[in-house]
């Protein structure tokens, strides 16, 4: 996954529920997308230690509802969370105030960097 400022990172997201592991990732429940500014790019930056993770709240964001079951609680009040693992590996929870949980698969990060170096051809 490549990360670049000023640009929308969206994460399919997963009701939290003993069916998760049979889910089709191509179909997920809700997508969360958020805009990666510079300070959350920051934040995205880091590798934990094997035993460690990095939370990182966030406030802006959008919700959608894949599937028509799902619109009204986008109505709830909600929390989400963006979580770095060794890897780096990204993930994302998104709390709903009714205790409904969803989540992304994890997804590994490969930090890109832009040196400037373009080939003529």
């Amino acid at each position: 996954m490549e990360l670049s400022e000023n640009t929308p990172l969206s994460l399919p997201l997963f009701l939290l529920n003993d069916e998760l592991e049979q889910r089709d990732v191509a179909n997920p429940d809700l997508v969360l997308e958020v805009i990666l500014d510079e300070t959350l790019l920051a934040h995205l930056c880091q590798n934990p230690k094997a035993d460690e993770n990095i939370s990182i709240n966030i406030e802006q964001y959008q919700l959608k509802a894949e599937l028509a079951q799902y619109e009204n609680a986008l109505n709830e009040a909600h929390q989400a969370q963006l979580l770095l693992n060794h890897g780096p590996v990204l993930s994302a929870v998104v709390s709903f105030e009714n205790e409904q949980v969803f989540i992304s698969p994890p997804m590994e990060m490969m930090p890109t960097f832009d040196l400037g170096e373009e080939e003529d051809n």
